[in-house]
């Protein structure tokens, strides 16, 4: 009877674990990532940033090796400035690849293009820069978990040392709201506009490399 009985809850643990992966994938599917890679690296005169060597990789590989180490199932990069360079280093990378044509005119512009690539079934929406390398895959599933937990109805934003950094998600209904404000976002930029919003606002504590961008050669 013991045996039938170990074997009875042992089935049924195994079905419940199964049911409870199959909800997290369902749940991790309702996220899409977009990383920022279009800017013009003003700040680096002639040189691409995103392609320019740290450590033992470019800062554009990097950040993508870390995104796909995370749980994250739904990648897009949106590109523009110098993108043909660009895409020689997306080969190795099965991401979704958008083209914003007005990344002369701002960021701004590349946070808008996603609004045209939000499938029906997406909650959250990840916005990451291109030039953060150090956000590790466990920054990125502490925010998704975040994100999971309060339901797929809150903004998460990574904190380290009392500030505020990148990745953050967004759930869409915020997220089209904020972009309505076009104004707004012009005069703030995407985080202030979230933060003088009156949001709910979870913060997720995470290691210094959410607030580690690269846009100097004294940044290397």
């Amino acid at each position: 009877f013991d045996n039938v009985w170990n074997y009875f809850i042992s089935q049924k643990s195994k079905i419940y674990n199964e049911r409870v992966k199959r909800k997290l994938e369902q749940s991790l599917s309702r996220i899409a990532c977009f990383i920022l890679a279009a800017g013009m690296s003003k700040r680096m005169g002639s040189e691409n940033k995103l392609l320019k060597k740290y450590k033992n990789n470019i800062i554009l590989n990097q950040t993508l090796k870390n995104h796909f180490e995370s749980k994250l199932k739904i990648l897009n990069i949106v590109i523009g400035h110098d993108k043909e360079s660009i895409k020689k280093n997306l080969r190795d990378f099965n991401i979704q690849i958008i083209e914003n044509l007005n990344y002369m005119s701002g960021m701004l512009t590349s946070i808008k293009e996603i609004n045209n690539h939000i499938d029906e079934n997406i909650t959250g929406i990840m916005i990451s820069l291109a030039d953060m390398p150090l956000v590790s895959s466990e920054d990125i599933n502490s925010i998704i978990d975040a994100f999971l937990f309060h339901n797929e109805e809150k903004i998460c934003i990574p904190e380290s040392k009392g500030r505020f950094g990148n990745p953050m998600i967004i759930p869409v209904g915020i997220y089209k709201k904020i972009i309505q404000n076009e104004n707004l976002l012009k005069d703030k930029g995407l985080k202030s506009t979230i933060l003088d919003g009156k949001f709910d606002i979870i913060r997720i504590s995470t290691s210094n490399g959410v607030l580690k961008d690269f846009d100097t050669q004294e940044d290397f």
